[in-house]
């Protein structure tokens, strides 16, 4: 017989995917967001119609019209408004439990620890083009013993992991550890594309990629590819919260593509990438 007798009305729907016990964790659990535009806006409504009791939201960016195709909370109402404000509102509109605090100047040197103080877990929700607040958004969490669920949404499809250790980062872009930020911030050293993108979808072509890594157009995002990669990081995030180990850990990822209906598991490999993208050009 399920335990549901103390059950909040609004997660009644809950019922035997979660115990009334899981449902108190969750009510008493923090989340901590850095980036709330595309994926990281849609994490933090899934988490809040989830039960999650705390949430803490930064973006210093505000909604524009090129938003409208993907991100939660994102209407033709909230252009020009701060984004970590809107999705606060949203994640209020639909619990009537939820606590949202916000940072609409978004999270920097000087706030990333009172940001994640108290949090039990994080997510990386921001620009893959600033991967220095990447590096340090995880650096600092896992330094202090926090889970970041990370994720990239590609084409119909996204991949995912989740940062345990303080050098899961370098491990997962390749990069030198202990790498300086300044040498990031600067393009010193960059991370290259395919470490982003990890697989080339067997419908997307090659001219659009090569168009996206010379910066003659931004990187193509969809709300589908937006949804999966939300879906993926949400249960990341409930799956940490809850106590059990995380179906993936940095540096290895799990990635799929629903339009191919195809998925994989593995770290980021240059080989696989270039193959996939010799696909693309003989596609051409």
């Amino acid at each position: 017989m399920i335990d549901d007798a103390r059950t909040p009305e609004h997660l009644d729907r809950s019922r035997g995917i979660f115990t009334a016990a899981e449902l108190a964790v969750l009510a008493s659990s923090t989340v901590s967001i850095a980036g709330v535009g595309g994926v990281g806006g849609r994490v933090a409504e899934v988490l809040a119609r989830s039960g999650v009791g705390r949430l803490r939201l930064a973006d210093p960016d505000t909604f524009s019209v090129s938003n409208l195709n993907r991100q939660a909370a994102s209407t033709l109402a909230t252009v020009g408004r701060n984004k970590s404000e809107v999705v606060a509102e949203l994640c209020r509109a639909v619990s009537p439990s939820v606590e949202v605090r916000t940072w609409p100047a978004g999270i920097t040197a000087e706030n990333l620890d009172g940001f994640i103080e108290g949090a039990d877990a994080v997510v990386d929700g921001t620009d893959y083009t600033v991967p220095s607040l990447g590096l340090r958004l995880a650096r600092t969490a896992t330094s202090a013993g926090l889970p970041v669920a990370l994720g990239v949404e590609v084409a119909f499809g996204a991949w995912h992991t989740v940062l345990t250790r303080p050098t899961h980062f370098e491990d997962l872009m390749g990069l030198p550890r202990g790498i300086d930020f300044d040498a990031l911030d600067s393009g010193e050293v960059s991370i290259p594309l395919w470490r982003w993108v990890q697989r080339i979808p067997p419908y997307l072509s090659a001219q659009t990629l090569r168009a996206v890594e010379q910066g003659e157009i931004e990187a193509p995002a969809i709300a589908p590819a937006v949804e999966i990669s939300a879906a993926m990081l949400a249960t990341d995030v409930v799956q940490l919260l809850l106590g059990r180990k995380p179906a993936i850990e940095a540096p290895r990822v799990h990635g799929v593509d629903v339009r191919s209906g195809r998925s994989w598991r593995g770290r980021p490999s240059k080989a696989r990438f270039m193959m996939t993208a010799l696909r693309a050009s003989l596609r051409r």
